[in-house]
């Protein structure tokens, strides 16, 4: 019950505070300023007059006060003004049909048709009285608009204690006031007492739908402040062929406002039962602690249930334990100002965890934080810790890194540990050129194989130079030498499509050898042994020609003024001479650099709109500039459970926004065109020193359309596409700009997501069987048939495999002014296999309850869509 509560009544009190702050002030007048000069009996002045002397507060802008006739009584000290009276200060406008100011009492009353208009707040009452002595305040019948008609509350009497108490008699609160009548939601209660700042109470309240009483809720009590509180939040509920019924309820801790924690309940009734827990301190951008652990036990899991969820056996450890855990972490500290220590870890109980559960984290902020755009698909599990020392034109870096490898056995898995880096840049002969250097020495280790120490240096020399306004090029020189002093055997990989025999080296493959690879490959002990020190100098040139040509297009369309289309040509020869390296080490990219006299040629085209001045918006959120935080300095936060990360910088459009000169302009799309040519060595396959003719072409983010796409060529016997992906997301014309109301995780906005990946038989390493080595197609489609009903669609499709891969169908009912929506969604999946439910209902201005069977709309992510505004802080 308190979850409806708390931020219904918590923008009533917001919004009374506003109204009160408004009404009070203009009405205080001085004591000490002298009477008109009237008779003490009754006079009226001609129409429209105005107060004689004018009444100003004591600390404020004048008050005025106009009517159609005015009349003081000199016994009382009183002003009546009747007929269309009106009393203004600011930007506040007070009307009323008589307002009457009882400057001995310091009291006023407004009586018929009272209506207050104010930036923030609208008000209409039959009758107010208030009290400006004691800053108390009585209005009845009244109705409150507030936070430009977002939010609604009436009452028949809402009165205004000393200090900031207020108590509303026979009320309610709903966001649904965009249509006459009955509200579709609406929260009733007989009494409610809001101390803003502190708590505040109800009772005999009720929610109710259409008018009728749903939810009883005799006494509820909640905090009435705009800062974070502890408490229940939003739960997430679905069903599922696999899970069963899942429902997970997370309470939130306000520890301070530098830190909070979240704890988890989480039951699957065909699966597991257990819970999350999540810490996090926030001192500033780079210095944070988040931290998340989660445990629970599969005792209720049928061995039916198990097996069902392996889709890959052949993974080196396909056992799913009773007892699991998750714990994954991330972590800045700013030692000094040029000194930050850094750790990442994710570390699970078992190679399935992260395939297996739905919820990682209780905050989406780790996935951008450590670079995963989805645990469920990571094949290793990384943590790394380190220190990062900066100084100039260079940074010096220790760390090291454990990886859990969650495909093959453990003991191949390799660790850096520890790992010094240092990279800088020098420049040299008053700027003419430059040079760079980067130097590494890590320690390689694993259980079994091949491991050692590795040091190794790449110096170059570049000479950049300008031909005027017409060419630009640079020439480069440089070698990168490479010591090792390794122990052990080598690794040795069975590629996939193959069946290696049974034998003792093959142990760690599917049933120790004798099962084809179809998921993944096998790796196993060479019988050869690299044990000793070596050493390798490989020697490098590189060179670049590259022009610019464009043209300036007015063009004065919406937000655009004018457009301007570059045309870039360019030209890039590196050599490498052969140096044999097959008798050396391999651990990563540094070991191998392949000889090669390669040129390569291209041109890439861009496209840049000047965008015209426009004044800034004036919006109404609950947002803040210092809002780009996780926490802010006010203790709001913006980062957390279930809800979405803020806009940030990650999230401007890839093309860049340019500012010179206060004109602002965006890279709005690009091409690239390029193909690479080697003298001396195959680049293709058929011993072919051409490369395929490569395309790369982008739309960036706008309120239109974002496209990322490659395209691969084969220009030569037997020609073709070899390789090709695009994403598409279209935002289409009757798509709306999105709500006003702060709307939870629901989906806002109308969009189309397009995306497709192909690879023909002939460019991958294996033949595939099929015509096509991978073909796959996938969308995401939600629209709005009308203000009250949505469709969402969501397929993905394998056509080199000819089978469904899942779908997702799902419905929206909602309300026409936003302040309800209900989401339903069915999900068909081959992997995992289940068919799940989800549903959410949303209220408009309080958040969501349930889990969002629509996702996010691409448009919407990057704040292209909706507006935050609402009465919950976003945690």
């Amino acid at each position: 019950m308190v979850c409806f509560l708390k931020p219904a009544l918590r923008s009533l009190a917001i919004a009374l505070a506003i109204m009160w702050a408004a009404l009070l002030s203009p009405a205080i007048a001085r004591a000490d300023d002298p009477p008109p000069a009237v008779a003490p009996t009754t006079a009226a002045t001609k129409r429209r007059s105005s107060i004689p002397a004018p009444v100003r507060v004591e600390h404020g802008e004048p008050v005025n006060v106009t009517g159609q006739e005015t009349i003081y009584d000199s016994k009382t000290d009183t002003f009546v003004v009747k007929g269309d009276a009106v009393m203004t200060q600011g930007g506040t406008v007070l009307k009323a049909d008589q307002i009457d100011i009882m400057r001995r009492d310091r009291k006023a009353r407004a009586i018929g048709h009272v209506h207050l208009i104010d930036p923030e707040v609208e008000m209409w009452a039959t009758e107010g009285t208030i009290d400006m002595t004691n800053e108390t305040m009585v209005l009845y019948n009244a109705k409150i608009l507030a936070k430009q008609n977002i939010y609604h509350l009436e009452g028949k009497q809402v009165t205004k204690l000393e200090g900031q108490t207020y108590e509303v008699k026979d009320g309610y609160f709903t966001t649904c006031g965009c249509e006459k009548g009955t509200p579709d939601w609406s929260i009733n209660a007989k009494e409610m007492k809001v101390n803003v700042g502190q708590t505040g109470t109800a009772q005999n309240a009720t929610f109710n739908v259409a008018g009728y009483p749903v939810i009883p809720m005799p006494y509820a009590i909640f905090p009435a402040d705009s800062d974070r509180h502890s408490g229940f939040l939003s739960g997430r509920e679905g069903q599922s062929g696999l899970r069963g019924f899942q429902w997970l309820q997370p309470y939130y801790i306000a520890i301070n406002k530098s830190s909070d924690a979240t704890g988890a309940f989480d039951i699957e009734t065909s699966q597991r039962v257990g819970g999350l827990g999540e810490y996090r301190l926030v001192n500033g951008k780079d210095d944070y602690l988040w931290a998340d652990g989660a445990f629970y036990n599969e005792a209720l899991r049928s061995d039916a249930n198990r097996l069902d969820d392996i889709i890959d056996p052949q993974i080196a450890d396909p056992h799913i334990p009773v007892n699991r855990f998750g714990i994954i972490a991330m972590a800045r500290q700013h030692l000094t100002d040029n000194l930050i220590a850094y750790g990442d870890t994710v570390s699970v109980s078992d190679s399935l965890y992260l395939r297996e559960m739905d919820v990682w984290t209780l905050s989406r902020g780790f996935q951008s934080g450590l670079g995963q755009s989805n645990f469920g698909s990571m094949s290793n599990a990384a943590s790394n810790f380190g220190m990062l020392y900066q100084f100039e034109n260079a940074y010096a870096q220790l760390q090291g890194n454990w990886n859990q490898d969650l495909i093959q056995p453990q003991q191949f898995a390799l660790q850096r540990l520890p790992d010094l880096t240092v990279t800088g840049r020098q420049e040299l002969f008053n700027n003419l050129m430059f040079s760079d250097y980067d130097a590494e020495a890590v320690n390689f280790y694993r259980y079994q194989g091949i491991d050692g120490g590795r040091f190794s240096a790449n110096p170059r020399i570049t000479l950049p130079w300008r031909l005027g306004d017409y060419l630009t090029g640079y020439g480069m020189v440089g070698s990168q030498g490479v010591l090792y002093d390794t122990a052990g055997r080598n690794i040795n990989i069975i590629p996939v499509g193959t069946k290696p025999p049974i034998n003792a080296r093959n142990s760690t493959c599917p049933g120790g050898g004798g099962v084809e690879l179809t998921f993944n490959n096998c790796v196993t002990l060479s019988p050869f042994n690299s044990s000793g020190t070596s050493a390798r100098i490989v020697p490098y040139a590189k060179t670049g020609i590259s022009t610019l040509v464009d043209r300036v297009y007015d063009f004065q369309f919406r937000s655009i003024e004018k457009l301007k289309n570059t045309i870039e040509p360019f030209a890039n020869y590196e050599y490498v001479p052969r140096v044999y390296q097959g008798n050396q080490p391999l651990f990563d990219q540094t070991d191998r650099l392949n000889s090669r006299s390669l040129i390569t040629y291209g041109f890439t085209t861009r496209l840049f709109a000047k965008i015209k001045e426009q004044a800034p918006e004036e919006t109404t959120t609950d947002a803040t500039p210092t809002e780009t935080e996780a926490i802010t300095d006010t203790g709001g936060t913006n980062v957390g459970p279930f809800h979405e990360e803020p806009l940030a910088d990650s999230l401007v459009p890839p093309g860049g926004n340019i500012v010179r000169n206060g004109e602002h302009s965006q890279q709005l799309a690009s091409l690239t065109v390029q193909q690479a040519y080697d003298t001396s060595h195959e680049v293709a396959t058929g011993g072919s020193h051409v490369s395929d003719i490569e395309g790369l072409l982008s739309l960036y983010a706008t309120q239109i359309a974002t496209l990322s796409s490659q395209l691969d060529y084969n220009p030569r016997a037997h020609s073709g596409i070899t390789q090709a992906n695009a994403t598409l997301d279209i935002q289409p014309p009757w798509s709306t700009k999105g709500s006003s109301i702060y709307l939870g995780k629901a989906l806002q906005g109308s969009f189309i997501e397009f995306a497709y990946n192909y690879a023909s038989r002939t460019s991958t390493v294996i033949q595939a069987t099929n015509k096509n080595a991978a073909q796959l197609v996938s969308g995401r489609a939600y629209t709005e048939v009308f203000d009250r009903l949505g469709f969402y669609i969501a397929p993905s499709y394998d056509l080199a495999a000819d089978r469904n891969l899942s779908t997702e169908y799902g419905v929206r009912l909602k309300s026409p002014c936003d302040c309800w929506a209900a989401d339903l969604g069915i999900t068909d999946s081959t992997n995992p296999n289940e068919v799940q439910v989800q549903f959410q209902l949303t209220l408009g201005g309080l958040g969501s309850v349930g889990r969002s069977p629509f996702g996010r709309n691409p448009f919407q992510t990057r704040g292209l869509v909706g507006s935050p505004t609402g009465v919950l802080p976003n945690y």
